[in-house]
């Protein structure tokens, strides 16, 4: 051979170098981009996921808030506080086991004294302790194991007047978790969700079964010095995303870590690398065929026809820069040897997977994104909204109160507060059922949107009680309303196993006067006037003693 084509061939050698290195460049900048969109994946699907976390236990303080409203127990509570009387010990637990079938999910309800002592409980009593106020004389939600399972605690205070009369925990199934995690649609065949707590010692103790340890739910922990395991990241607030981080298995993982402040709780959606890593790696098999198919076609016929090849060569080498550099445009075929084609063409495929690659996940990226927005739409509208009369509920109310009373005591105009509730709505379920009960809390609810302003503010903030502000609206003016909302829901009959009946609403009023304080002072006066109403013999508007105008008649 002689040395004029050994040059040539060790040239064509050399010149592949850089296509060589360009490619892997290419590979590695690939690689990079695609565990990119793989971390932007899983940190859309955990942000989904606390969500959905934060909605539910929004639904359990709700259902909390529900129960603790109910005003007929708070007062047998606080005389039995007195008296230890058995009669109110047996009104609260009649009440408690109303609420508790008129819930869904729900276990166990138990109300405690001011002391902690239990009172009344749908469980068995034997498996009852004592509250211990240190822990919870606020209101808390908490996960534990209990039989059949996984169970949610929810405890609150019961306040009557501002003082606290004693405490209710009511036991729910947390089946929104165990779905969760069930649910691994978009982590991959070895992805998978964790949810911890933190154990008294400061570790993080899973309370779910893993999907390589179905025993794992409050009996598993990870140390707290373990800072590089994802599950202990989250239990210390930190909402990160980790590469090659070890699981509780010790397996390399990706993972997109979540906390859950006001319960302090961690979430962790994991994928192990070795599935982050597959399309890498068959990218960069396919790149090293391409080499090794090129410096074969060198060897072979770089003597003959090294001149004729130089050429297309160069220019897909140059092409192979503008990709390393982020560019995927395929190059335009070139004319030459087939073996130049043909290296072209398996760079365009090459070019044009990588580009469909990229398109298909950024789209799954995209619709990700999608479904999170929508959901929080979803979120913003159970957050407000009571889902059985599509009212607002008690925390729309507060938000909204607190403007309105601001602005009336800043321009000092007339602002009125009303309670109202359904008289005897204990007998309508008792006697016709929980499902005209339901009924009943719906005509009276349409009944009540369609009577009110556009400026007025309706919400439900009990089982039968709503909450009624009247912006701009004097006194008078409001008593008359009242009145003639009073008559009208007296005349709407409801049938039930072709028997009509009626029922009738009390109404307690309080108006914002320039000594009044905060919106919190309108409700307590309007919650008094209102049980002023019930003890008079209901049916009827009552104002605020303090603040009595004289009486309304509705018009005929």
């Amino acid at each position: 051979m002689k040395l004029k084509h050994l040059l040539i061939i060790a040239f064509l050698l050399i010149s592949a170098l850089p296509l060589f290195l360009g490619l892997k460049y290419l590979n590695q900048q690939s690689g990079n981009h695609t565990r990119d969109l793989y971390a932007q994946h899983l940190s859309a699907l955990s942000n989904i996921a606390k969500q959905r976390i934060l909605t539910a236990v929004d639904r359990i303080k709700d259902n909390t808030a529900l129960v603790s409203s109910r005003t007929q127990m708070r007062i047998s509570l606080a005389r039995w506080n007195a008296t230890s009387g058995v009669a109110d010990q047996e009104k609260i637990t009649k009440i408690i086991h109303d609420a508790k079938n008129g819930l869904a999910h729900i276990k166990d309800i138990s109300v405690f004294d001011r002391n902690g002592r239990l009172v009344a409980t749908t469980a068995y009593q034997a498996d009852i302790e004592q509250l211990d106020l240190r822990l919870e004389s606020r209101a808390s939600i908490s996960l534990t194991s209990g039989e059949p399972g996984l169970l949610a605690i929810s405890t609150a205070p019961l306040l009557l007047n501002h003082d606290t009369v004693g405490h209710i925990r009511l036991t729910f199934f947390p089946e929104f978790i165990l779905e969760l995690v069930r649910d691994r649609t978009g982590l991959g065949e070895t992805g998978e969700w964790s949810f911890a707590v933190r154990h008294e010692s400061g570790d993080a103790l899973f309370a779910v079964p893993l999907k390589y340890d179905h025993q794992a739910a409050f009996t598993r922990r990870v140390s707290s010095d373990r800072l590089d395991v994802p599950i202990t990241q989250a239990l210390l607030g930190n909402e990160a995303l980790m590469s090659w981080a070890p699981d509780y298995t010790e397996q390399p993982v990706m993972a997109s870590t979540r906390y859950i402040k006001e319960l302090d709780w961690g979430l962790v959606a994991k994928i192990n690398e070795a599935e982050v890593n597959q399309v890498i790696n068959r990218n960069l098999t396919l790149i090293y065929a391409a080499e090794m198919v090129i410096i074969l076609i060198a060897l072979v016929v770089g003597i003959v026809l090294s001149y004729f090849i130089a050429k297309p060569i160069e220019k897909l080498r140059a092409h192979t820069s503008k990709v390393a550099r982020g560019s995927l445009e395929e190059p335009q075929m070139m004319g030459g040897w087939r073996e130049a084609r043909e290296l072209t063409a398996h760079f365009s495929f090459m070019i044009k997977s990588l580009r469909e690659l990229n398109e298909s996940l950024q789209l799954k990226v995209d619709e990700r994104t999608k479904e999170l927005n929508e959901a929080n739409l979803r979120l913003e509208q159970l957050a407000i909204r009571d889902p059985l009369t599509g009212l607002h509920n008690r925390r729309y109310l507060d938000a909204r109160i607190s403007e309105e009373f601001e602005r009336a005591k800043r321009y000092q105009h007339p602002l009125s507060v009303v309670i109202l509730d359904i008289d005897h709505f204990k007998s309508v379920n008792d006697t016709h059922g929980h499902g005209m009960g339901d009924e009943v809390l719906k005509k009276i609810s349409n009944h009540l949107k369609g009577a009110i302003r556009d400026s007025d503010i309706l919400a439900r903030i009990g089982g039968e009680e709503f909450c009624l502000v009247l912006p701009e609206c004097s006194p008078k003016a409001s008593l008359a309303f009242l009145e003639r909302v009073r008559v009208n829901i007296s005349e709407i009959e409801f049938r039930s196993d072709d028997k009509v009946f009626n029922v009738t609403c009390s109404f307690g009023v309080a108006y914002l006067k320039s000594c009044s304080d905060a919106p919190a002072e309108l409700i307590s006066h309007a919650d008094a006037a209102l049980y002023q109403a019930k003890r008079t013999g209901r049916d009827r508007v009552v104002q605020h003693a303090a603040q009595a105008e004289p009486p309304v008649t509705a018009d005929p």
